[in-house]
C-alpha cells in the first residue's frame, strides 16, 4: 500500500520505537540513509544500520537483526521483490519501502498494510486489483449443477478464467518488461525532513548529489530531473545562503568530474558525457582534443595545470568557452547544466557531481559504506574520505577510459543483432577495477556512448558489458541506448527469458534486474540464447 501522509503514517510511527535500517550500495541510497540518519538522530530513534548488497544479503541482514523490531525501513532495496513472501516476517512487522527502483512488485503494492510504499511515482502504470488477483482460487468445480446446464456452467466458468488468465499475463507483462528508475530516493526523504521543519544544509546537499547521481548516471531522463528537483529549488529560494556557513547553491557548471582537483585536460578527456564523443580510441581522438582547447582558447600548458593552478582569467572564462566551443563542434555534453555546489568558508566549492564519482568509488569497496556516509559531510574542509575517494575515483575514471579505448580499437565490441556487448579480459589492469556493477556500469555506458559517436546521430544500440569474478562467475549488465529519451531498460526480462531458453542458471540477487551474474562457463551459450530472442 501506498503512504498519502508522510510525517503521520511513516516518520511519526517510528517515534519511540527501535529501526532497522537496511540500505543498498548505491548513491541515492547513502544520500538518503545520511538524511533519515540525521532525522533519527534529532528525535533519539535507535536504529540499527545494514548496508546489503543484493537480496541474499536483505534476507540474512533482517534474520540477524529482527529481534524486538516492529519497524523496518528500506532503502532502494525490497520494493521490486515480495517482501512478505522472502522475509517471512511475523505479522505485526511494518516494513516502510522508499525504492528508486522500478517496477513496484504488485504484491507489495496490494499489501493489507504489512508494506508500505512511502512514495509513489506517476509514471508507475500499476494494473489494477481485479485484473490481477482473483478471490475464487478455490473455488469447487464440483459446486456446479448436474446436467446439461452444470456442464455448461464449468464450461462458461473454465473459459472466463482462461480469458482473465490471459489478459492477467499481458498486463504483468507489459508492466514488469522493462525496468527503470523513478525519483530518487532522497527527495523523498528531503520532503520528509521538510514536512517535520527540519530541512537543513546537510539534508538538501544529499538530496542535490542523489540528484547529481541521477542525471550523471543517466537513470532518470533530464526533464525527470528537473521535475524531482522541484522542491530542492523551492526549498533553497526559501533560504538564503549562509555566508558563515557551509550553504548549498544551485549554479550553472561544467558536466566535467573531477575537474577542480584535476587539470581540464584530463577532465575533459575522462568525463562520461564528453569523452566518448572525442571519440579518442581513433588515431585522430588526440588531435580533436587539442582542437577543442584550442577553440576554447586554452593553451596545452595551461590545460596540463592542476586546476588551481591555472591562470584565474583563463579559469574564470573556462566554463563560456567550453559552452561555445562544445556548440561549434556539436559536444551536447559540454553544455553546462545547473548543478548544485556546496560553499564553505575558506574553501574552494564542492560541486556535488564530484561528490558522486568519490561514492561511487567509495561503494566499490565491501568496507567503504561509512567512508560514503563521511564523505557527504558538510564540514567546512575537505575530510579524508573525500581526498581518498577522489584520487581512487580518477584512477577507476582512467581504467574505464582505457578499457573502453582498448576495446573500441581492437574490435572487441561485438555487434550481436539488436544490441552490442564486449567483454572485459581477466587479468588485465582495468578488469579488478570494473568487477562490480557501479563501474562496469560507467564502462558500458562510455562504450555505448563512444560507439554511437563513430555510427553518428540515431546510430546509439543497447549494449551488454561482462566482466569475471576470482570465484569464478561472471558478471552481466545491460544498458539502455543513449539517445534513448526515457532510460528504460529491457534487459531485465530478457535475462530472465534467455536464461529460461539456455537453460543457464543465472543469479538475480541484484536489486536491479538488468544486473545479473552467472557461470563464467555459460556466459557464451547464454549471450548466444539473448542474441536469438532479441533477434
Amino acid at each position: 500500500m501506498f503512504i498519502e501522509d508522510l510525517k503521520n503514517d511513516f516518520y511519526n510511527l517510528l517515534l519511540g520505537n527501535r529501526v532497522l535500517l537496511l540500505v543498498h550500495y548505491d548513491v541515492d541510497a547513502v544520500c538518503t540513509c545520511k538524511i533519515l540518519q540525521d532525522l533519527f538522530r534529532c528525535d533519539n530513534i535507535s536504529y540499527t544500520l545494514v548496508p546489503v548488497g543484493g537480496i541474499a544479503d536483505l534476507k540474512t541482514a533482517y534474520e540477524e537483526n529482527n529481534e524486538e523490531i516492529k519497524y523496518v525501513v528500506l532503502v532502494n532495496c525490497g520494493g521490486t521483490i515480495d517482501l512478505v513472501d522472502i522475509l517471512q516476517p511475523e505479522e505485526d512487522v511494518v516494513f516502510f519501502v522508499l525504492d528508486a527502483h522500478k517496477p513496484t512488485d504488485v504484491c507489495n503494492v496490494y499489501s493489507d498494510g504489512q508494506v508500505r510504499l512511502v512514495y509513489k511515482d506517476e509514471e508507475e502504470d500499476i494494473p489494477n486489483f481485479d485484473d490481477i488477483f482473483r478471490d475464487d482460487e478455490d473455488e469447487n468445480e464440483e459446486e456446479v449443477g448436474e446436467g446439461r446446464e452444470g456442464l455448461e456452467a464449468l464450461v462458461e466458468r473454465r473459459r472466463e478464467r482462461k480469458a482473465w488468465e490471459e489478459k492477467r499475463n499481458t498486463l504483468m507483462f507489459n508492466y514488469t518488461q522493462f525496468s527503470y528508475y523513478g525519483k530518487p530516493s532522497a527527495c523523498v526523504a528531503l520532503d520528509v525532513s521538510w514536512r517535520l521543519s527540519r530541512a537543513g544544509v546537510a539534508a538538501a546537499w544529499c538530496c542535490g548529489v542523489a540528484l547529481e547521481a541521477a542525471a550523471a548516471l543517466h537513470q532518470r531522463s533530464p526533464p525527470r530531473v528537473l521535475l524531482d528537483a522541484a522542491a530542492l529549488h523551492a526549498m533553497l529560494a526559501a533560504r538564503p545562503a549562509d555566508p558563515h556557513g557551509p550553504s548549498v547553491i544551485l549554479e550553472k557548471d561544467m558536466c566535467l568530474p573531477l575537474y577542480r582537483v584535476w587539470s581540464l585536460e584530463s577532465a575533459l578527456r575522462h568525463a562520461p558525457d564528453v569523452g566518448p564523443h572525442l571519440r579518442l580510441h581513433t588515431v585522430a581522438g588526440a588531435s580533436r582534443l587539442r582542437q577543442l582547447l584550442v577553440d576554447m582558447g586554452v593553451p596545452l600548458q595551461q590545460a596540463r595545470q592542476a586546476w588551481r593552478a591555472m591562470d584565474a582569467e583563463v579559469r574564470g572564462g573556462a566554463r563560456e568557452a567550453l559552452a561555445a566551443a562544445g556548440a561549434r563542434l556539436q559536444l551536447a555534453g559540454a553544455a553546462p547544466r545547473v548543478a548544485p555546489l556546496l560553499t564553505r568558508p575558506h574553501a574552494p566549492p564542492l560541486a556535488a557531481l564530484d561528490l558522486v564519482f568519490c561514492l561511487l568509488e567509495t561503494l566499490n569497496r565491501a568496507e567503504g559504506f561509512q567512508h560514503a556516509l563521511a564523505a557527504l559531510e558538510t564540514d567546512s574542509g575537505d575530510n579524508e574520505s573525500r581526498r581518498l575517494g577522489w584520487t581512487a575515483a580518477r584512477r577507476s575514471l582512467e581504467a574505464v577510459v582505457r578499457l573502453v579505448n582498448n576495446t573500441l580499437s581492437a574490435r572487441t565490441l561485438h555487434r550481436a543483432g539488436p544490441f552490442n556487448y564486449f567483454i572485459v579480459q581477466e587479468g588485465t589492469p582495468e578488469a579488478a577495477i570494473v568487477c562490480g556493477p557501479l563501474w562496469l556500469g560507467v564502462a558500458a555506458r562510455w562504450a555505448a556512448a563512444a560507439a554511437g559517436a563513430v555510427r553518428g546521430r540515431g546510430g546509439a544500440q543497447p549494449l551488454v558489458a561482462s566482466a569475471g569474478r576470482s570465484d569464478g562467475a561472471a558478471l552481466l549488465l545491460g544498458v539502455p541506448p543513449r539517445s534513448q529519451h526515457e532510460p528504460r531498460n529491457l534487459f531485465g526480462a530478457a535475462f530472465e527469458q534467455a536464461a529460461t531458453k539456455s537453460g543457464v542458471s543465472i543469479s538475480l540477487d541484484y536489486f536491479d534486474s538488468s544486473v545479473v551474474f552467472l557461470p563464467t562457463s555459460q556466459r557464451a551459450q547464454f549471450l548466444d540464447a539473448l542474441t536469438a530472442l532479441l533477434a
